[in-house]
């Protein structure tokens, strides 16, 4: 079974840097050394499905200025693995494959009168097909060092990779919502026949009548609470409005809500369980967009996120990896493995992907290739989690 937490690395990694590059370079004052420039010899780098590549730079350098031009070559040496098991404690690490790992202007020259090289680039792709139960190191090591010396501590840089959570910041959405006043593909949204809502949710306090979760006030929307509703259950409130106590959530508690909306009759499910079974939601077709001259900031008759109606119909919690496809999902595809955390965003029907995961500002980034982002009211805080919760 994958283990999607993250194990911090061992404390050994302090230990290869507990000579610093001050003191290595003091200790070597009267005589001039070359280094890989470089705070530290290791760095982990956490590594989910569906990651892209990721760059790093390096360069050589020495404490004075060279008085020859010097030279070395950075090089992928997976020969080098078993000095980091040893060095750090990590007997179960493997090497990275050599394919994952390019080097771009390897061959660094420090020019006469300078005391540094140009960087190299070192991309590490693939990385999101890695087995995340196994820890890679790819070990960066300066070769082929012409007429000078080397600080022994500093010829190689260890990039180790773990397998992270699928899930590592939320967005939090106590007193604040986050909107779509105009989409950039209008069409995606506009006379729904089939549709399908996604999205994760923690709802952490129930003191208030109505909680939101998406869609437009008084066409078709996801909310929790109303008057005769409990104040954690969610309903489905459209031209006919439905809910059961199967659709009830536990505070504090991560659950994943999908919404299927079948020409007229909406399914629901709580973590892959079917709790609401091909109701109806009197009406034939769903458009979530703006809607005539209620667009203004009281009413916002448009697509939100955590608001409805009034600015208190917030959702006091957390949503992460919310959704909106134009066709229906089957159960099958709501239940596949990770489907709750991630999906492909190039996937078929897939019209918008908030995964959620911004970490700072107020655009709620789409991950679809249709560019609708959203725009937080104002700045929020995004939590840390880990999810799946093991």
């Amino acid at each position: 079974m994958i283990k999607y937490g993250v194990i911090a690395l061992s404390a050994a990694f302090a230990f290869a840097s507990c000579q610093t590059e001050k003191e290595a370079l003091e200790e070597h004052h009267f005589n001039n050394k070359l280094y890989i420039n470089t705070q530290t010899v290791s760095e982990e780098l956490l590594v989910k499905a569906g990651s892209g590549d990721m760059v790093r730079t390096l360069n050589i350098a020495t404490a004075l200025q060279v008085e020859e031009d010097l030279s070395g070559v950075l090089v992928a040496d997976t020969a080098m693995v078993d000095q980091f098991r040893s060095e750090y404690q990590m007997s179960e690490a493997v090497a990275l494959p050599l394919s994952c790992c390019t080097i771009d202007n390897p061959e660094m020259t420090i020019r006469k009168g300078s005391n540094s090289s140009a960087p190299a680039t070192i991309t590490f792709t693939n990385l999101g097909n890695l087995n995340r139960n196994i820890v890679y190191v790819m070990p960066i090591a300066l070769k082929n060092v012409t007429d000078i010396n080397v600080i022994a501590s500093k010829t190689v840089v260890y990039y180790v990779f773990k397998g992270a959570a699928l899930i590592n910041v939320v967005c939090n959405f106590t007193e604040n919502r986050a909107g779509a006043k105009e989409w950039k593909t209008p069409e995606k949204f506009k006379n729904m026949t089939q549709f399908t809502a996604e999205c994760l949710v923690r709802q952490n306090v129930a003191g208030r009548l109505i909680s939101t979760l998406m869609g437009v006030e008084g066409h078709y929307l996801l909310r929790i609470g109303d008057a005769g509703v409990p104040n954690t259950q969610l309903q489905i409130a459209s031209s006919s409005n439905r809910t059961n106590s199967g659709m009830t959530f536990t505070l504090g508690k991560w659950t994943h809500v999908a919404c299927v909306f079948d020409n007229g009759y909406t399914t629901v499910y709580f973590d892959g369980k079917k709790v609401l079974d091909r109701e109806s939601a009197g009406r034939s077709s769903v458009t979530w967009g703006a809607y005539g001259s209620d667009m203004g900031e009281t009413s916002g008759r448009y697509f939100w996120i955590s608001y409805s109606y009034a600015a208190d119909r917030y959702l006091d919690g957390e949503m992460a990896e919310v959704r909106i496809w134009n066709r229906c999902l089957s159960e099958e595809e709501i239940n596949a493995d990770a489907h709750f955390y991630t999906v492909d965003p190039n996937s078929e029907g897939l019209a918008a992907y908030w995964k959620m995961d911004d970490g700072a500002g107020t655009v709620i980034k789409d991950y679809s290739p249709n560019g609708n982002d959203l725009t937080l009211e104002k700045a929020t805080t995004w939590p840390k989690v880990s999810l799946p919760e093991m």
